[in-house]
């Protein structure tokens, strides 16, 4: 099995393959739950054009590198940013605990998925987080039987 950084160098170097040669910065957030994943490429050129760019994102890296962040009652990350900028050292930075802000947004069902998923102790579940979860419907105890 791979370890974090491993992971991370791999999610890094997808990435670098997907941009075509003579880029300068690339930014390469992403949002993701077990459910659903969303990424976006900004990629500034070495003559500073930034082309529109529809590139393929490492799905399954990003993944499991979620998976093997996660800390038990903790939770995993919502998002991630990654900053390369040519040979300096890539920026890598994941959000515990702010609203991820998705665009379009999520229904609060994925959510309740990704916690069921990654389990949060109480007080590790952000008031954004809880405040989507309270507008799900209760399961109750009652049995319907077919009529």
């Amino acid at each position: 099995m791979a370890s974090e950084d491993e992971r991370i160098a791999r999610v890094l170097a997808a990435v670098r393959r997907e941009v075509p040669p003579g880029w300068r910065r690339i930014v390469f957030t992403v949002w993701a739950t077990v459910v659903l994943v969303q990424t976006e490429f900004a990629v500034t050129m070495a003559d500073g054009s930034t082309p529109d760019m529809s590139l393929r994102a490492p799905e399954a890296d990003l993944a499991e590198l979620r998976s093997e962040m996660y800390v038990p009652q903790r939770g995993t990350w919502f998002s991630a940013r990654f900053v390369l900028t040519g040979e300096n050292e890539p920026e890598v930075r994941f959000n515990y605990d702010d609203d991820p802000q998705w665009f379009p947004d999520i229904p609060s069902w994925i959510f309740a998925r990704d916690l069921a998923t990654f389990p949060r102790a109480a007080e590790h579940v952000p008031g954004w987080l809880r405040e989507r979860l309270d507008v799900l419907p209760r399961p109750t105890d009652e049995r319907t039987i077919p009529g």
